[in-house]
């Protein structure tokens, strides 16, 4: 029985120590952690858990552009709702490909659609 124990906890130490060293592999390839959709810690931060509030339409419209940079989408409308923008995501063809949400106190993205 105490055996079992020991053993099960030497198995669940190796893998957090694997799944931590598969984060820091992650952020030193890109300089970021690619697990929560980009969020790092350093100057380099991402979208996703990052607290950085989007106080106006073009904060929202900078923002949504530079996350969908490396993507052939463009940011269409934006329009301002009480606690978020909500935009439409335009392909090449300026045909709506997705609806997305960024919230103005935490500057999260969210598709909606």
């Amino acid at each position: 029985m105490m055996r079992g124990k020991l053993l099960l906890m030497v198995s669940l130490i190796l893998l957090a120590g694997a799944l931590l060293h598969s984060e820091a592999s992650a952020c030193e390839q890109c300089g970021c952690n690619t697990t929560y959709n980009g969020y790092c810690s350093n100057q380099r931060w991402g979208w996703y858990g990052a607290r950085k509030s989007v106080s106006s339409l073009e904060e929202a419209r900078r923002d949504l552009t530079e996350y969908y940079a490396d993507r052939d989408v463009q940011v269409g409308k934006i329009v301002e709702k009480t606690s978020y923008y909500e935009a439409v995501i335009l392909d090449r063809n300026k045909k709506p490909v997705d609806r997305v949400i960024i919230h103005k106190r935490s500057g999260r993205i969210r598709s909606v659609q």
